[in-house]
Formats: structure tokens, sequence, C-alpha cells
């Protein structure tokens, strides 16, 4: 204790009589919950050794008196040591910050002590005179023991050294007597009263550590609850200054959207103290920053609906009139225009547009179509005339004038070229002022992406060119229709082989494929007898089509028709969708997909060898045609 000239200030707590009369500090402490105890007996060695002595047991009493539903104090504690069992926050060995109790074995520490503390039974067996050794098993069920975690994630059944040596030499003690060689064995009567007692301590022993248990069990569950409450009521105050700040928008946004979990449990809003005014300054600039682009997302959201209904105007508008075979802007290019473009920016985003928000706009399409179709035509004579200076509009119908996408590397006629499936699959950002999600529109305007450019091919016009003459057509004045109403067969020259008699055969288009990528090759008119050329023709229907189809039986919609890759899948269809099985397919039942490639679209090439007429020689014409294929 200080001496009584020593300052209160100075010893921080002085207990001197005189300057504070021990029942008026008793009465202070009986204020105080254990914890309060604890922690205020390490703050001096005066109180610390005041309310370690003797006289003070009083004060740990009424303060564990005082705490509602704690189990009564055991047997084998006394005050202090049950209340820093129960309460206390630090390591028993080392003096850590530790929250681990071992109930069963009444010790507070940490896992790293615990191992230490603690220890297993083939341990302890080492600790064994040799009498008792073998005896383990009689004795060590009534040890108090926990399992501990090992570093390896396992847990071992650990016992607590002092009661096992307690309990062991109890047992040598009362039960092992000298028989008449002098050796110390078990007696009988002594051993089973001996586990009757032992049995009754350890059965009210465990009884115990389950009551203290159930009550740690309670008391974090509430502690849980109170931290829980204090986050909730946190939330609370920050969601209202939030929503008075002109956030509320985003709020819901974020619930509708499902991620609100990621912004409420956000470090500066998941903490268990209230909102002061002072905290919210310091963390409504993050969140700010976080819902700054949360309102960005929602207004995109917002700025993509407006443009997926109008979208769907001017498809169904493009499906009203027809357009889709004599071609239309891609609604990238509708985009540019700036139709409608006021009434999705420009209304407060707070309010659905109605259904005909965009009737006036859409008067515009007509006159804007027009205009495309004008000026994009122009673009492709353009185009051309950079290889044929003379060239007019009237060129671009000519067969002869073909286009290829350096995308896809796909042939394109003047009469496909507004329709190129590329326009539909790439997109890139529109020049509006917002981002609002173009990638799932498909909007990419006419030869804004470079990858995908069309340009004038002379080495594919020089081949149909040249196709159209073995045709017999004039290449100055035949046009796309006059080719695909015509019904010739060619053969590849170069391809049939005079040592076997096979010949290949194939329609103009195939022609045209076949010479693009075999540049010596010439193709000439086949004049087939009447059997050769049903052959030709048995052959062609067998390979007529495989995938990329769509069906003639299902109406036109303004979203365009399914199309089928397979052609399983569209024989699927037609059997579940239109109840039609039991036939081949016929060539009502399809048409090519807006997908499928001019060489997609091309008939297979037909090899025939002369002279195979019997089924037989059919079967192996068939297994020779299949081995060209892949070869």
């Amino acid at each position: 204790m200080r001496g009584s000239g020593e300052s209160e200030e100075g010893s921080g707590f002085s207990t001197n009589s005189s300057l504070r009369p021990l029942d008026v500090i008793f009465e202070i402490f009986a204020h105080l919950t254990l914890l309060d105890i604890i922690r205020l007996s390490r703050t001096s060695r005066d109180l610390h050794n005041l309310l370690t002595s003797r006289s003070s047991e009083h004060v740990w009493r009424n303060a564990r008196l005082n705490v509602e539903e704690l189990p009564p104090l055991p047997i084998n504690l006394n005050e202090m040591q049950y209340a820093k069992l129960m309460f206390d926050t630090v390591c028993q060995v080392c003096g850590t910050h530790c929250y681990i109790v071992y109930w069963d074995c009444r010790v507070r520490c940490c896992k790293k002590c615990a191992c230490k503390t603690l220890l297993p039974r083939n341990v302890l067996c080492g600790q064994l005179s040799p009498t008792i050794k073998t005896d383990i098993g009689k004795f060590i069920l009534y040890v108090p023991s926990d399992h501990v975690r090992l570093d390896g994630g396992t847990t071992q059944e650990c016992f607590l050294p002092s009661a096992f040596k307690t309990i062991s030499d109890d047992y040598e003690q009362k039960v092992k007597v000298l028989n008449h060689e002098g050796e110390r064995v078990d007696d009988e009567e002594k051993l089973a009263a001996w586990k009757l007692s032992m049995g009754a301590k350890r059965t009210e022993h465990q009884h115990y550590t389950r009551l203290c248990v159930e009550y740690s069990y309670s008391k974090s569950r509430s502690r849980s609850d109170e931290l829980q409450e204090l986050r909730d009521q946190r939330r609370g105050q920050i969601k209202d200054r939030l929503i008075e700040s002109g956030w509320g928008s985003e709020l819901d946004y974020l619930r509708l959207k499902d991620r609100s979990s990621d912004f409420w449990n956000h470090k500066l809003i998941k903490q268990n103290k209230l909102l002061t005014d002072r905290a919210w300054n310091q963390i409504a600039p993050k969140l700010l920053e976080r819902l700054q682009l949360v309102r960005k997302d929602r207004i995109n959201a917002i700025l993509h609906s407006r443009y997926l209904a109008l979208k769907k105007l001017y498809d169904n508008h493009i499906f009203q009139q027809n357009l889709r075979k004599s071609g239309y802007p891609p609604f990238g290019d509708f985009i540019e225009s700036h139709i409608g473009y006021d009434i999705i920016f420009n209304t407060p985003y707070d309010q659905t547009l109605p259904e005909d928000a965009f009737d006036e706009e859409l008067k515009k399409l007509p006159e804007f179509i027009e205009d495309w179709k004008r000026r994009k035509t122009q673009e492709l004579v353009e185009i051309l005339q950079k290889d044929i200076p003379e060239a007019t509009m009237d060129t671009l119908s000519l067969a002869k004038t073909v286009f290829v996408c350096e995308s896809c590397d796909d042939f394109i006629w003047y009469s496909d070229v507004f329709q190129h499936p590329c326009y539909s699959k790439w997109s890139v950002p529109s020049d509006q002022d917002m981002d609002h999600g173009s990638s799932k529109l498909h909007v990419v305007p006419r030869n804004k992406e470079p990858t995908i450019q069309i340009y004038f091919s002379k080495k594919k016009s020089r081949n149909l060119s040249l196709v159209m003459q073995s045709c017999g057509l004039d290449p100055g004045t035949t046009t796309r229709e006059d080719l695909d109403s015509l019904d010739v067969i060619l053969e590849c020259q170069s391809c049939s082989r005079s040592g076997d008699g096979t010949r290949t055969f194939m329609r103009w288009s195939t022609a045209l494929v076949h010479m693009n990528s075999r540049l010596d090759h010439s193709v000439t008119r086949a004049e087939l007898s009447g059997q050769l050329q049903q052959r030709f023709l048995d052959i062609e229907k067998q390979n007529e089509m495989s995938g990329m189809l769509i069906c003639n039986h299902c109406p036109e919609t303004s979203e365009g028709k399914q199309e089928y890759s397979t052609r399983s899948g569209f024989r699927d269809h037609l059997i579940f969708g239109h109840n039609i099985f039991g036939r081949s397919l016929r060539k009502e039942d399809w048409s090519w997909g807006p997908n499928a490639s001019f060489a997609h679209r091309a008939p297979s090439e037909v090899w025939i060898r002369e002279g195979s007429e019997t089924l037989r020689d059919i079967y192996k014409e068939m297994m020779f045609r299949q081995f060209r294929r892949v070869s």
C-alpha cells in the first residue's frame, strides 16, 4: 500500500483509509461487473493486492450473485478463479487476448498454450509408475478432458495433468493393496466403492460443465444479438441519411438487383457502434463514391430498357412494311439518326415511358430509311468505282458484282449486303452521350466496326464471270436472280479423272466456291444422259442441306424466325412443333437462315464413277464420295 503522503493522482487509486475508507471503496465495487473488477485488479499493485485478499472475497461473490442465470460457484474454484474462468478475456497461462475456454478442465487459455497445458493420454501414461501404468483405463475416464485442436486441424482428447495426478494417486492409495507375494493389486471391493464414488463426482462435474457451456453459449448469443442490434441501428441511420441526400433510388436498385448485401456489408457500414455526425462525415465520401457507380448502372439500365422498347417498335415497323428482303438500316444506324433521342435521355429517369411515347418519332422512319438506302447504295458504288471507275448504280445489280465481308470472308451481292448477319453479331458502343448497353442490343452501325468492312472482290467477280460464260450467260447483263433460276450442271475438268472414270459435277454456286479455293481449275457445262443426270440428282438430294435452317411452317414475326444449326434439331422441331414426322424433309419445309453463308448454301460437289450401276457399285461410289470429301 502507498503511504498517506502520496497523492491520489500519483497512485491512481489510493486505498489509505484516511483518504478513502474501505467501506466506500467496497460500495463502489458493489456497482461493478465481474469483468470490471477483473480489469480493475490489473490497473495497479494496490488494487491487485486488495482484490486478491481474503477480505475482498465478498466483492467477487456479490458481483457474481448479481449475474442472472450464472451457474453456482464450483467446489474446486474460489470466487476470483471462477470469475476469471467465466468472464476474463486473457489467457491464464501467457496473458494474451483469449476467448477459448476448456470447460471440463476449467481452463481458459489460447490455442498455443492449450497444447502445453492439457496433455494427451500417451504423454500422461508415461508419467505413471509401472505398477499402475497398465491400470490407466480404470481411472482415466474420471479425469476432466477436452478436445484440443492441433496445428493440422485435427482434434485430440487432452486431460488436465493436475487432475490426472490427483485421481491416479487417489486410485493407487484407495484401491491398491499388497497380496501374499507382496505385489500391489486391486482390491475388488475397494475398486467397486471407489468407482461408485468417482462416478458420482464425474457425473456432477460433467453436469456442471454442461451448465457452464449452456451459459456461455447463451451469453455469446445474447452478445451477438446486442451487436447485431447495434449494426442494424447503424445501418438504419446510414440509410436514412442516404435517402435524405437523394440516394434512395440507388438503394432500391441494389435491392431489386439482389446486390444490397455487397453494399451494406461494407466495412464502413457493418460496425458495432451507432453513427455520429463526425463518423458520418468521415464515411460519407466513400459511400457516395460507390453509390455514384450504382447510379450510373441504374441510369444505364433505364436507358437500355428504353432502347429495347424503341428497338421493338423499329423491328415491328420493318416487319409490317416487309422491308427484310429489300433491305433496311441496322438498329445502330437508326440510333445514330437520333430519332427518339430526346425521349430516351430527357424524360426523367423515375418516369415510365407511355406506350405511345415514340409515336411521333416513328413517323420519321420512312424518310430515314429511304435516305439511308440512298446513302449506303452510293457508298457501295464508290467502293466499286475504286476498281471499276465506270461503275454505276446499274452495275450493283449484276451478278458478277461480288462483295466480300472482311470479317467472315463470305460472298455478298447487292441484294443481300444490307442484311449481312455480321452487322447483328458484332457490337460496338454508339456515339450516344451515355453507354446504354449497346452490346446487348446488337446495334453496331454499318462500317463503324473496323473488322466488319465490305469490299469489292475482283477475283471472285472474274471467277463468276467465267462460270456464267460456261453456262452460256452474258456477265454484262446477268443478274443474281437469273443465276438463281438457272438449272445447269457444270463439270470441273481439272477434278474429273479419266483413269478411274470419276467425274466431278456441281451447280454454279458450288463452282464459284470451287474455283475460289482451286485457282487453276475451270468448269464447263455438262450435257448428261438421262440416266447419269438422274444419278446426279439423287446424290445431290442426299446432300441437299445440313444446318442453319428456318422453318417455312412457322409464321413470320417481328423478331424473325428461329434458326436451327443442325438437321436433327430442325427435324425435332417439325415433329414436336408441327406434328410432321414419318417422312423425309422436303424443300417446302425449310429455307436457309440468315446466318448461312454462301458457301454453306451451295450444294455439295457430286462425284460419279461411270459404269457403277449395281447396288454394290452405288454403295462403293457413296463411300468413295465420303472419302473424297474428308480428304
